[in-house]
């Protein structure tokens, strides 16, 4: 049996996309990074909407009407309101416990200020757009088929492992990663997950300025 027109338009965007991404690798040393991430991310996301329009306009994945964003957006606020009162838990038992829960998300960011804000831009906006398009918008739906468990898992280790950097588990992406994947199996509206994931990223760089 053929494959859906969906399926392949998912897997040929999905080709690309990593194509792009080994590209991009190969091309580090030649670019600013930060620069490279950039236009690399704008060029990805802008391939998988050209190929999967159709489920913009009509699916589950975009419904770009003004009265589904505002629903979705709502939906991702309250996502982030109450994961980020999960984690401000989480965060005041380790200080009474003698950890500085900084220490543990701190991250090393740019001090030049145009780069810092060229850095936000990149990881609070665009990236957490094109990120969420090909984790949960192609992987997770061409899993879903398996069941939910088995996507949400899957997915969210695919996830983790293109943010692992020097054999360190990435923890704080498969948290994310699964908040992500269950939150747009939930509400079943991309901008969900892209909201929570682009206010997370912003909380973690504005608390590594500290």
């Amino acid at each position: 049996m053929a494959p859906e027109p969906q399926m392949t338009r998912s897997l040929v965007a999905a080709s690309l996309v990593l194509l792009l991404e080994a590209a991009g690798q190969s091309l580090a040393p030649m670019a600013p990074p930060l620069a490279l991430i950039l236009v690399l991310r704008i060029v990805q996301g802008t391939i998988m909407v050209l190929l999967l329009r159709d489920r913009f306009v009509r699916g589950d994945l975009g419904r770009l009407s003004f009265e589904a964003l505002t629903q979705a957006t709502k939906r991702g606020v309250v996502w982030c309101l109450g994961f980020g009162a999960v984690v401000g838990a989480v965060a005041l038992v380790l200080a009474v416990a003698g950890i500085n829960p900084l220490h543990l998300i701190r991250m090393h960011l740019p001090q030049d200020p145009s780069t810092l804000a060229l850095f936000f831009v990149t990881g609070c906006l665009v990236a957490p757009l094109a990120e969420e398009l090909f984790f949960r918008g192609i992987v997770y739906r061409l899993l879903r088929p398996m069941g939910v468990i088995p996507a949400v898992l899957i997915s969210t280790l695919v996830f983790a492992a293109a943010h692992a950097m020097h054999g360190v588990v990435p923890v704080t992406q498969l948290a994310g990663g699964l908040l992500f994947a269950v939150a747009y199996e939930k509400e079943g509206h991309l901008a969900v997950p892209v909201i929570i994931h682009g206010a997370g990223n912003t909380a973690l760089f504005t608390l590594s300025l500290i």
